[in-house]
């Protein structure tokens, strides 16, 4: 009965170490996955503000 109950708990203590190891996996995959799409969104923000900012200086210029 001992052993059954030391086996248990090592079986527990085991169980969380991997159970600890699986979650900072998936929170290094959702970061990064996060940290990917915050930079697409920049990226294509900037882009259309630069095109908004050029057609704006275009149409100055014909203007002038």
């Amino acid at each position: 009965m001992e052993n059954a109950r030391a086996l248990e708990d090592r079986l527990k203590g085991i169980i969380r170490e991997i159970s600890g190891q699986t979650g900072r996996e998936i929170k290094k995959d959702l970061l990064a996955g996060l940290a990917r799409d915050v930079t697409t969104i920049v990226q294509n923000n900037t882009r259309q503000e630069l095109t908004r900012t050029l057609n704006l200086l275009k149409e100055t210029l014909k203007q002038m």
